[in-house]
């Protein structure tokens, strides 16, 4: 994988575009970076019990994104002519698309990895829930009331998530209108928790895998709007 990288960061900045068989072959380079990418995908949705493989897969997924922001970088170098070319454009076009997945599930998987999230958004979370469904994950909304709050769970052979969602608007920055709350939770063992969810936004408050196994069933909730 780390050739292919290296390959492709080469091209594009000696502006080799300016050859059609170079373009070409940028294009079947670009074609095994996603060929890896929907490898790495599927390998988690198949198996995301397995924590030894989610941290792999998070790994070669933070990778791709990498490259993907490296490649946009060099387009803000290139001439408006060279960008004008279909090729190029279909390139710049694919590296777009793959920067969109690869930041959604860093996102989703990122919590699972150790560390922290600061969620998914809405159009991330619909295209997700595709996703799921098609490799036969289990997603339940929970009876579980709570102003402008609802929690869900996803659940594929040993792993568990759950979800809490925040119903109300995504954030207006320039309008300094925020639509963050404030979740609090408690668990049927009584313990506590409570997280930020943005307006808008699915975050992951617990999960279960192979090495996680500490999953409890929430109660009851409230909110608070901040």
């Amino acid at each position: 994988m780390k050739k292919i990288f290296l390959i492709l960061f080469i091209l594009l900045p000696v502006l080799v575009f300016s050859q059609k068989d170079r373009i070409d072959d940028s294009l079947e380079h670009l074609d095994k970076v996603e060929i890896n990418l929907y490898s790495n995908i599927e390998s988690f949705m198949k198996s995301p019990e397995k924590h030894a493989n989610t941290i792999k897969v998070y790994s070669e997924i933070e990778g791709l994104n990498d490259f993907c922001k490296k490649q946009l970088s060099v387009k803000n170098t290139l001439s408006s002519s060279l960008l004008s070319n279909n090729k190029v454009q279909e390139y710049f076009n694919r590296i777009n698309d793959l920067q969109t997945l690869t930041t959604t599930y860093i996102e989703l998987i990122r919590p699972l990895a150790g560390y922290n999230s600061g969620g998914l958004a809405q159009n991330q979370m619909s295209f997700l829930d595709q996703m799921f469904r098609q490799f036969g994950w289990k997603i339940t909304m929970l009876d579980i009331s709570c102003k402008d709050a609802y929690f869900y769970e996803y659940q594929l052979n040993g792993c568990k998530m759950m979800f809490v969602r925040n119903t109300l608007p995504q954030p207006d920055y320039s309008n300094n209108i925020f639509n963050d709350i404030n979740v609090e939770y408690t668990y049927n063992n009584k313990s506590k928790g409570l997280y930020c969810v943005r307006g808008g936004f699915y975050r992951l408050i617990q999960f279960t895998d192979d090495t996680q196994n500490r999953y409890s069933v929430v109660i009851k909730a409230s909110s608070e709007r901040r």
